[in-house]
């Protein structure tokens, strides 16, 4: 049996991680072993806990995105296939990474030959964010990075379609603008098209092969215009339902790109999400167990401005719940330079 790696990619808040849950319950359904590789350039990350929860083994490559921490990412993915022998592997990159197929994927698959089927890559897509973007209302550098995921895509997923008061939404746009991609509306949260994407894609030729051209220095200036903050943090206090979106709100940056928090008290599991262009709070309960006086909170935040500022918000938004607010780690910083450790172009 020959594993495939289906890599997700897309801008931050695009809705990878509901989709690579969605993905792997659906893939359980029917009997297929699935494993994920998660991404970040730091670790206490809510993506790992939504993807543990649901029941799937999954590893974690933090402190750089995949083409820079390559070898962390092969050796890893390695393992969980020698471990759990899957039939696919679903990985994550990076939400503000481009530049995935020549030095993630084409690298990948010289390394692992005949060993792993590399599928289409495929790039989620939040009409809102997009709408964002094209209106100028983000960094330029940092929409430079939108664009070149679009360009690289083999597959476009149009996502939150459930969320969308206009029907129109920008296929044709995308279709122009991507004319090899195909395009798949899907709801990652509801489920909507999601099998009919799986079945198409898993079935489909090795993908990942796009030549895009990327001028590196842009695409370290859009990384770098967003402060980033991971941080873990308990409380002490009851209605976890309503002092998750008051954690959010009270935090109250302009420019997020994405701001997730999951909160865990007990058997209740709450998580919510503020992305570009729908910035009011979004929650979702994962477990309704019975809660307790005390929740851990991690915050996975990244903001258009500097990081200390960012750190600034969150802990003064923590003092302000007065909720003891009792910080284990947190970390506030801007991505370096994106270094790939290959490039096969």
């Amino acid at each position: 049996m020959t594993p495939i790696l289906l890599t997700i990619g897309g801008f931050l808040g695009a809705g990878k991680t509901t989709l690579i849950a969605q993905a792997a319950s659906i893939l359980a359904k029917r009997g297929k072993r699935v494993v994920v590789v998660t991404n970040d350039q730091a670790p206490e990350l809510v993506d790992t806990a939504i993807i543990e929860m649901a029941g799937v083994p999954a590893a974690e490559v933090a402190g750089a995105c995949f083409c820079c921490a390559f070898q962390d990412f092969a050796g890893k993915t390695r393992e969980l296939i020698a471990r759990h022998q899957p039939e696919v592997v679903l990985a994550e990159p990076v939400g503000s990474c481009v530049d995935i197929a020549a030095t993630v994927l084409r690298p990948l698959a010289v390394e692992a030959g005949t060993s792993l089927h590399v599928a289409p890559f495929c790039v989620v897509v939040d009409p809102a964010a997009l709408r964002e973007v094209e209106a100028g209302r983000i960094d330029p550098a940092t929409a430079y990075i939108y664009r070149l995921q679009l360009r690289e895509a083999d597959v476009l997923l149009l996502n939150k379609c459930d969320a969308e008061t206009d029907p129109a939404l920008p296929e044709a746009e995308l279709s122009a603008r991507c004319p090899s991609a195909a395009i798949f509306r899907i709801s990652a949260t509801a489920g909507d098209g999601v099998e009919g994407w799986l079945d198409a894609v898993l079935a489909a030729a090795p993908g990942g092969d796009k030549r895009i051209e990327v001028d590196y220095d842009t695409y370290a200036a859009g990384e770098a215009a967003l402060g980033w903050l991971n941080a873990t943090v308990d409380l002490h206090g009851s209605d976890w339902e309503n002092v998750l979106p008051r954690l959010m709100q009270t935090i109250g940056l302009r420019g997020v790109a994405h701001l997730k928090c999951l909160l865990r008290s007990g058997g209740l599991v709450l998580v919510a999400n503020s992305v570009t262009g729908r910035p009011e709070p979004h929650m979702r309960q994962l477990a309704s167990g019975t809660p307790t006086p005390d929740a851990r909170v991690i915050v996975n935040a990244r903001v258009a401005c500097p990081p200390a500022e960012l750190r600034q918000a969150v802990e003064g938004a923590l003092a302000t719940l007065g909720l003891g607010g009792r910080v284990k780690s947190i970390r506030a910083f801007s991505p370096g330079r994106p270094v790939p450790v290959h490039r096969i172009g």
